[in-house]
């Protein structure tokens, strides 16, 4: 029997079933080719769809929490509110000076016309004004106890005195008229009595001005002559 062979472009078979039953080299390469891309295919579908997020290292590094980045100076400030005041204004006392050295009294005032009838009526009138001024002209019946006196070098005293001669004319129940020459320094006379215990102290405004302006009745002292020689050598 005689074997059949066949020649073929790569080389000879030698068999005819051989030649039948193997496939060209460029035929397996291509089956092993798409059965390995089936397997990445298998293995790609098989894979989680899991996203991925890419960060730098810096952004890796930093905490996933909130922080407030603040300065040395802020961290070491207190959690309470703190007011801060200079100097000047710690050492500045809470109160008026002047205001506490003012007598916390309310002074009656009224006008002459009324003065000159609650005098009538029987109420005494203290004349503060200086003797210089009662002896121009003053009120019938009033009593004097100067509030100021006039120095020498003609300024105004206030008489340390005052409060202690009024006591010793006049009880601290009394109704008292005080007046002066305008009302300003019977005010202030007023508010002295009524801070010593006198109750019933009343100003007169306007004082002996509005007295004169109103036509109510005065009394001029009457001018006393000049000393003669003789009086004058006896005194």
């Amino acid at each position: 029997a005689h074997k059949h062979t066949q020649e073929t472009p790569e080389g000879r078979c030698s068999s005819a079933s051989k030649c039948a039953m193997a496939p060209p080299p460029h035929e397996n390469e291509t089956s092993r080719s798409v059965a390995i891309s089936s397997s990445d295919m298998n293995r790609s579908e098989s894979a989680p769809a899991t996203p991925v997020k890419t960060v730098d290292v810096q952004t890796a590094a930093a905490p996933d929490v909130g922080v407030t980045a603040v300065d040395v100076q802020t961290a070491a400030a207190p959690a309470v509110g703190v007011t801060t005041v200079d100097v000047q204004t710690a050492a500045t006392p809470a109160v008026d000076t002047k205001t506490v050295a003012t007598p916390a009294v309310e002074v009656t005032t009224v006008d002459v016309q009324t003065a000159a009838r609650e005098q009538q009526d029987g109420m005494m009138y203290l004349d503060v004004r200086t003797e210089e001024e009662m002896g121009k002209g003053h009120i019938g019946g009033s009593l004097n106890v100067p509030y100021f006196f006039v120095t020498p070098q003609g300024t105004r005293e206030k008489n340390p005195r005052f409060v202690e001669q009024v006591a010793s004319l006049f009880s601290t129940d009394q109704h008292i008229l005080v007046g002066c020459q305008s009302g300003k320094r019977s005010e202030l006379a007023c508010i002295d009595l009524l801070a010593a215990g006198f109750m019933n102290v009343k100003n007169v405004g306007g004082g002996y001005a509005a007295w004169l302006h109103n036509g109510l009745p005065v009394t001029v002292a009457v001018p006393t002559p000049p000393p003669t020689p003789e009086s004058a050598a006896a005194i």
